[in-house]
């Protein structure tokens, strides 16, 4: 039975929320079964990594016990960390900002920094804030083959009797440039499109049970 493929090698791989959005290349070491000596593999996340995914190096897996088989594939399996302050939905990235009665301006719009994965992005928020309000910040979501995801932004605005602390992280003035947004009326859920990822013989499988 020459030929015969030894079988697959699994690995658990954890990863950061950023570093799943934007990639990164990180080492590992496996050994496959019968081995004693561990070998080190550099495997390349592709931005748009999602928690679940599989990423397949093709002949690092265990070996075959046929004369003349391949080795099996080495599956790397990605385990993506939330994010304290971020949600993500496919491409979509989102957030929640509660802002004080008190902070509100009787007549003027005013400008808060909100938190990206970029790092804290300039809006410009109209006067006439409703209770909840949703905008959407184009090309602030997560990376894909044909662009970027978006940013959707939930504010509610705080009642008199109410108290809230402010965050720095979420909400802060700043003097930086002002992002031009699209205000959204409902609920926005955006999956972007369906991502294919290929280079350096890794294959990127996407876990639709997981999403």
């Amino acid at each position: 039975m020459s030929g015969v493929p030894g079988s697959d090698l699994h690995y658990l791989l954890k990863l950061e929320f950023l570093e799943a959005v934007f990639g990164c290349r990180r080492t590992i070491s496996v050994a496959a079964a019968g081995e004693t000596k561990k070998r080190t593999l550099e495997v390349h996340v592709p931005a748009g990594a999602d928690d679940g995914d599989k990423i397949i190096i093709e002949e690092q897996g265990n070996r075959s016990e046929f004369r003349g088989g391949r080795r099996g594939n080495l599956i790397v399996r990605l385990k993506v960390k939330g994010h304290p302050k971020l949600q993500r939905i496919g491409s979509t990235i989102s957030s929640s900002i509660h802002i004080p009665w008190a902070y509100l301006p009787a007549r003027k719009g005013f400008r808060l920094a909100v938190l990206t994965v970029d790092g804290p992005l300039e809006v410009q928020l109209p006067c006439n804030l409703d209770d909840d309000m949703n905008i959407v910040i184009e090309n602030k979501g997560v990376p894909y083959p044909q662009g970027r995801g978006i940013h959707h932004v939930h504010i509610r605005r705080g009642r008199p009797h109410e108290r809230f602390l402010f965050q720095t992280a979420e909400v802060v003035v700043t003097a930086a440039a002002v992002c031009m947004i699209t205000l959204a009326t409902n609920h926005i859920r955006h999956r972007g499109n369906s991502k294919q990822f290929a280079g350096e013989r890794n294959t990127v499988q996407h876990d639709t049970d997981a999403e």
